[in-house]
């Protein structure tokens, strides 16, 4: 994994109250709910690790694995999707600068996204992302994504495709909830579950693929939750490691020979981020 560095915006971030806000953040951009199939990519067509636009209205910024180079459709798809996102985006903004009535001096707006090779077990590929997004509220918005990809197939793959169509998936939801309300003892000023922030559905998280203690295996899953969505923005997000034990039953027969074994790490046990943006100056 490359060198990781410290992402001031959510530090920032996180001396903010909800009420302070007014919103929720921006989601990151969807990938499709259908399987998506990718051309292969020639040498010819070989993207770079990194895209960078900057003008008076906004800073947009990609920066992929070194590792991704491997998979070159892979290295395509998630190139042209971010790149097209981003470029949306600081169009966006144009629009909103030149609407602006002038009353204030204009702050540029900046989106970034920095993706992370977690897993890379045959057939399945794992990749994680952190995003970051500030349009001029009451403050930065952060979150993170995933990524899928069966190398042998050529394609992304949703999360639920891990997954008998048939699973009782209440198994992983409590597998979540239980990791989630434990690194909430661990974390100062955390707010308990309650009406408003219940414990999530797993669909309702990001899914990521966690390295196992066995090499070439699948260990568990990386659960990513962004603010919001179990406690008030200042509490931040949160990152927790479920254990392959806790759904292997659940695995779709397809996948079931690429997890084995035990996640390589616990994750911390507040669930704050095992990784961390290299900010784009």
């Amino acid at each position: 994994m490359p060198s990781i560095k410290t992402l001031p915006f959510a530090a920032l971030g996180l001396v903010v109250v909800l009420a302070a806000c007014g919103r929720k953040p921006a989601a990151p951009p969807q990938a499709p709910v259908a399987v998506s199939k990718a051309a292969p990519a020639s040498p010819a067509m070989a993207r770079p690790l990194a895209f960078d636009q900057s003008d008076e209205a906004a800073k947009v910024a990609l920066r992929l694995p070194a590792e991704i180079a491997n998979h070159p459709a892979l290295h395509a798809l998630l190139y042209d999707r971010e790149t097209a996102g981003l470029k949306t985006f600081a169009a966006k903004a144009q629009a909103d600068r030149k609407a602006s009535d002038g009353k204030f001096p204009w702050r540029p707006y900046a989106r970034q996204s920095q993706w992370f090779l977690v897993a890379d077990t045959p057939p399945l590929v794992g990749l994680r992302a952190l995003w970051f997004e500030d349009t001029g509220g009451a403050h930065p918005n952060h979150g993170g994504s995933s990524l899928v990809w069966d190398d042998a197939a050529r394609r992304e793959v949703q999360p639920k495709a891990l997954f008998r169509p048939n699973a009782d998936m209440s198994v992983l939801d409590k597998a979540i909830c239980d990791a989630v309300a434990q690194a909430k003892t661990h974390r100062e000023g955390a707010v308990p579950f309650s009406a408003m922030f219940a414990c999530p559905k797993w669909n309702q998280t990001v899914v990521v693929l966690a390295p196992s203690t066995i090499p070439g295996k699948i260990g568990g899953l990386t659960v990513l939750i962004d603010p919001y969505v179990v406690g008030p923005y200042a509490e931040g997000d949160y990152e927790v490691v479920v254990p392959l034990s806790a759904f292997q039953t659940l695995l779709a027969p397809a996948y079931a020979a690429a997890f084995g074994g035990a996640p390589k790490s616990p994750g911390n046990p507040d669930g704050t981020l095992s990784v961390r943006m290299d900010v784009v100056k």
